[in-house]
């Protein structure tokens, strides 16, 4: 397909696609923009470095040429959320600000900010902006309490000059959400008027004032806030999109005219409505094609042509996710070139992203061409000899006290793009001696010999139980030489028993194996509890069908390992968000502390989101809740360990930091010599803000898995005033923020010393304490 060269600069100049405010978080993929032969993908969010911008050039025989990478300056800053491109000028949004590039000698140069005129003037300043080279516009719908404006700028030899202000004239909200420039004409999306609006202006060529000449309502949209959210001009026909119309189903509209005569020249939706289907949250006119993309339920991107002297719009093809997960996004932003639509899918592989390609085939149809994708930046494993903390750091990772005996990267345990680790258990080989790392991962657990802690080796892995989706949280645990494993929003993932004899005498790796034994009286679990004095498992946070226990303790007599049986249910009601019962995590033990009155009994700590509960489970059919605590100011009561005499109980709170409860990282202290009323006795505070995440006890070190700031040791000889002794943080990049980064777990309990840590975006690491004194 050829088009006209007026056409095609109309396409450069007029890029749009659906945001919301703040931006949505998208990876690879988030934004897009297209002029003459150069493509421009916007990557906002990522765990490693600021926002990117990948800028692409197409061969002659349609190869794709990544000629440069722009980056952000600051981490968070959601550097490349929206992009516009045109007349050899880039635009990219960065948390507020709107930096300028120029394309010189064959290279993008950057040509300093564009800057709000007023003083006051705030974000979301660049949710969309557009540019043909000559003029700028810059989206800013947060200004005036939600009213909204539009900056215009233009092109100087400095760079880029103010030149006026365009604000609502008829009570629009949010205007400036989406913007399409084309012809001396600007088309403005204000989504929250009512149903929503979009505003059409032109510019005078001599004077440069802009006035009003028409606009558009959702007189037929339901009252969803949204008619606006994505805007595209070409020639005579403006397109304005409405996601949440219909229920979130979607829908667009088309507007033809010209001058100041427009006329609605129909609606386009899905005959069969599908909620949170988000049809209409990209639009763009590519010839005679229309493009719409529907990210929501599902996903996808829809072709519409012209049919029939009427010239109704319908239907030509669609594309869906191929991996069949609506979390891809497919459709979240659609830009068209000369031959080519490109079409965001920025939740592809976890959230990474990916671009799908669109190329026209030779009857007129589009097809499937190779996706574009950002590179995986893959760690360099470390092996074959301990690399002692020196100097504050051990290879390029941040330490103390803490020497990295070796480190085994995603990509070497057989892991796809990504793909990211969660949990770690372990399992020591009561015939070998050996040791061995159980990892737990989205897709499957993993089984590592760490025997020879230097030189780790990767034997194979469990997949999840088939027909389960991915899950961010898989969990293992250990009884009698078999691994019990749950996901959590996995479906009907069940829990696998896996017989780890079968790693003895492999004799080729990596092997994939399979489940010895399933049970299905679970679905997804958020973890699993065994006590392995008695034989008993305990499914936590149950959910989404089977016996859910209201996402208590589901108990399962495991004493024959290959026979798991349903052995009873407990859940505190006054505990949980929804007073269910749920618990997060728990620890369960025979009791032998100092409450004398429960001596004996099995006594399970379940923290519960909203206070530890404290119960006595040792009769399954008649389990009994006998003590609580809370605080005021809990976040969510997530995970804790009992002390070895079991006179105390070390508890983290997930959200506390993130939410602003707790500057630094918390761990809540509590007595427990009255397992009846438990008592907080001590508030301790890490040198970091990171978000607490997993801690077990062994003799007197506490070893907490702190996300961004990695392993943290405690020292606990003297229970009630913690000393940290020790870390290795696993991420060298990034600040020690409040957030979901880094290391999630860890096990600190084989009897050589060394601590396995799983850190979710880099690898397993093993590392040791200098100095261990349990």
């Amino acid at each position: 397909m050829v088009l006209a060269t007026a056409c095609l600069n109309e396409l450069a100049r007029s890029q749009s696609f659906f945001q919301a405010d703040p931006p949505v978080a998208a990876a690879f993929g988030g934004s897009l923009a297209t002029w003459q032969d150069w493509y421009f993908v916007g990557e906002p969010v990522s765990f490693r470095h600021p926002g990117r911008v990948h800028i692409y050039k197409r061969g002659d025989e349609g190869t794709w040429n990544r000629s440069a990478i722009l980056e952000g300056a600051l981490m968070n800053s959601e550097y490349g959320a929206s992009v516009s491109a045109g007349g050899g000028a880039l635009l990219v949004a960065e948390s507020g600000s709107v930096r300028s590039y120029f394309l010189e000698d064959g290279s993008w140069r950057e040509a300093g900010d564009l800057a709000a005129g007023d003083e006051g003037a705030f974000s979301p300043f660049g949710l969309a902006v557009v540019t043909d080279g000559e003029m700028a516009f810059v989206g800013a719908p947060g200004e005036s309490g939600g009213a909204g404006a539009v900056y215009v700028f233009a092109r100087s030899e400095a760079g880029w000059t103010p030149d006026g202000k365009l604000e609502p004239q008829n009570g629009e909200q949010r205007f400036g959400t989406a913007l399409a420039w084309a012809q001396d004409h600007l088309l403005v999306g204000a989504p929250a008027s009512e149903a929503g609006s979009a505003a059409l202006y032109r510019r005078d060529a001599e004077t440069g004032a802009f006035s009003p000449v028409a606009s558009f309502a959702g007189s037929d949209v339901e009252a969803s806030r949204s008619f606006g959210s994505a805007v595209h001009l070409a020639g005579k026909t403006a397109v304005v999109g409405a996601p949440w119309d219909r229920g979130q189903s979607g829908s667009a509209h088309v507007f033809e005219g010209a001058g100041g005569d427009w006329t609605h020249a129909g609606t386009i939706a899905q005959e069969e409505q599908q909620a949170r289907r988000m049809f209409g949250a990209a639009v763009q006119v590519h010839g005679d094609d229309l493009w719409i993309g529907a990210p929501g339920a599902g996903g996808g991107v829809y072709r519409y042509g012209r049919q029939g002297e009427s010239g109704a719009w319908q239907q030509m093809q669609e594309w869906v996710p191929e991996s069949g997960r609506a979390s891809d996004r497919l459709g979240s932003s659609v830009a068209a070139g000369a031959d080519v639509v490109l079409v965001g899918a920025p939740g592809t592989d976890y959230g990474l992203g990916n671009v799908m390609v669109l190329e026209p085939a030779e009857d007129g149809s589009w097809q499937r061409a190779e996706a574009l994708a950002s590179d995986l930046e893959a760690m360099e494993a470390i092996s074959g000899a301990q690399t002692d903390c020196e100097d504050g750091t051990a290879a390029s990772f941040s330490c103390s006290e803490m020497d990295l005996v070796s480190f085994l990267p995603l990509q070497d345990m057989g892991m796809a793009r990504g793909v990211r680790l969660n949990d770690v258990w372990g399992w020591t080989d009561p015939q070998s001696g050996k040791e061995y790392a159980l990892v737990g991962h989205l897709e499957a657990a993993v089984f590592v010999d760490v025997s020879d802690a230097s030189n780790p080796v990767y034997l194979g892995q469990l997949p999840r139980t088939e027909g389960s989706p991915g899950s961010t949280w898989r969990d293992i645990k250990v009884y009698r030489d078999h691994a019990y494993i749950v996901a959590d929003g996995a479906g009907e993932h069940g829990m696998q028993v896996f017989d780890l004899r079968q790693l003895r005498h492999l004799t080729e790796v990596p092997v994939t194996f399979e489940a010895t034994v399933h049970y299905d009286r679970i679905h997804s679990a958020h973890n699993i509890v065994i006590d392995e004095e008695t034989g008993f498992a305990f499914a936590v946070g149950a959910s989404g069908g089977g016996e859910s226990c209201g996402g208590g303790l589901h108990m399962i007599d495991i004493r024959e390992p290959q026979s798991p049986t349903f052995a009873g249910c407990f859940a505190d009601a006054t505990t949980g968000r929804r007073k269910t019962g749920y618990s997060h995590d728990a620890q369960c033990v025979v009791y032998r502390g100092p409450d004398t009155e429960h001596l004996g009994k099995q006594i399970c700590v379940g923290a519960n989101e909203t206070a530890i509960s404290i119960a006595d489970v040792t009769d399954k059919e008649n389990p009994v809740a006998i003590g609580s605590g809370s605080y005021p100011d809990a976040g969510y009561v997530h995970q804790g360990w009992l002390s070895e005499d079991q006179r105390y109980f070390y508890q983290n709170d997930e959200t506390d930091e993130l939410s602003g409860k707790a500057e630094r990282t918390r761990t809540l202290v509590w007595d427990v010599s009255d397992l009846d009323d438990p008592v907080m006795v001590r508030e301790f505070f890490g040198p970091t803000s990171a978000t607490d995440h997993n801690l077990y006890v062994r003799g007197q070190l506490m070893y907490q898995t702190n996300n961004a700031s990695g392993l943290r040791v405690l020292d606990i000889s003297d229970p009630e005033d913690p000393v940290e002794v020790g870390f290795f943080d696993t991420t060298p990049y990034g600040t020690d923020e409040a957030g979901f980064n880094g290391t999630w777990s860890s096990y600190p309990y084989f009897e050589s010393g060394i601590v396995v840590v799983t850190s979710r975006r880099e690898g397993l690491f093993i590392v040791k304490k200098r100095t261990v004194d349990t």
